[in-house]
């Protein structure tokens, strides 16, 4: 049994938090399919804290997906704080725990001075840690890079760490590069080395068999999965089947049509909209014969339901 603090966890693939992604029913998928924990995506604290309704419509969680983990952005301690308090109040038996982003490097971002940005500033990383400790008996983890434009990933940490954060996810790449050039997975067995909590490498999974390449190269405890699921829950199926019995499950055509029909189930369980659904059916397509029409179909579809029927026709369901 693998844990992260008091959070006693099935298995060791975790679902990255991704925005425009990991709306509740992909999250349900993927743990319906044996991610051992999944990530909301990047919820602002300070809109938490102003009640805004869009951002309170993204807290929908499933019951069939816990243990689920809350990420939040900002870069002021106390609004961390705050909102911690808002949802431990309001939304206690949704979250099994809280994540500070320290990774997303988009222009909003950076001109916000939240996600890779803070990493500029290590000590106000460790008084967010602290503050969100503070707010909950929950684990409290990070996920960062090796920093926005120069490497300081093992000062972050280390501060972190002095401030009880629980784990540490790195992907090994600068904010700077987005997902461009070679994640560097040294880099995470050089902070395994250096800290004494549970690390989380990310980066790079582009295949089951990368997930047993990380964990031996790196010595990481546990690793997260982001574009290589989307659209494809079946891997957390394969690495589970990898890890445990050194052996991959293939990938038939029953199992593209069975994954597809329960994610229109979900969705039309939760309600999504088109553009919920729209990211992972173009993420489906990846690998098919037509997949960039296929794509540009999904694309252009204004409603879930044409997608559904696109997907039909295309699997002649």
């Amino acid at each position: 049994m693998h844990k992260i603090g008091s959070l006693k966890l099935s298995g060791e693939v975790l679902l990255a938090p991704m925005a425009d992604y990991t709306n509740v029913a992909f999250r349900t998928l993927c743990k319906e399919y044996g991610a051992a924990l999944v990530y909301t995506e990047l919820i602002s604290a300070k809109a938490l804290i102003m009640k805004s309704k869009k951002t309170e419509q993204m807290l929908l969680v499933s019951k069939d997906e816990k243990p689920i983990f809350l990420q939040l952005f900002g870069n002021d301690p106390l609004d961390f704080e705050k909102a911690i308090n808002f949802i431990e109040k309001k939304y206690f038996d949704s979250f099994a725990g809280y994540d500070l982003n320290c990774g997303c490097s988009v222009p909003k971002a950076l001109k916000g001075s939240y996600g890779c940005s803070i990493m500029e500033e290590p000590q106000n990383v460790g008084h967010i840690i602290s503050s969100m400790k503070k707010s909950t008996k929950k684990p409290v983890t990070l996920k960062m890079r090796l920093g926005l434009k120069k490497e300081n990933f093992i000062e972050v940490a280390k501060e972190a760490c002095n401030n009880g954060v629980d784990a540490i996810t790195l992907h090994p790449r600068f904010g700077e590069q987005g997902y461009g050039g070679k994640a560097n997975w040294e880099k995470i067995f050089e902070l395994y080395n250096e800290v004494d909590v549970p690390i989380i490498g990310n980066g790079d999974i582009k295949n089951p068999e990368d997930i047993l390449k990380m964990k031996k190269e790196t010595n990481c405890d546990f690793v997260m999965v982001g574009r290589a699921a989307i659209g494809n829950a079946f891997f957390f199926k394969q690495a589970n089947s990898l890890l445990s019995r050194k052996q991959i499950l293939g990938k038939k055509f029953s199992d593209f049509v069975q994954e597809g029909e329960k994610f229109i189930q979900l969705a039309e369980e939760y309600n999504l909209g088109p553009n919920d659904v729209r990211p992972y059916f173009i993420g489906l397509a990846k690998g098919l014969v037509g997949a960039s029409v296929l794509r540009n179909r999904f694309g252009l579809a204004k409603s879930v339901d044409e997608m559904k029927l696109i997907f039909e026709q295309h699997f002649q369901i």
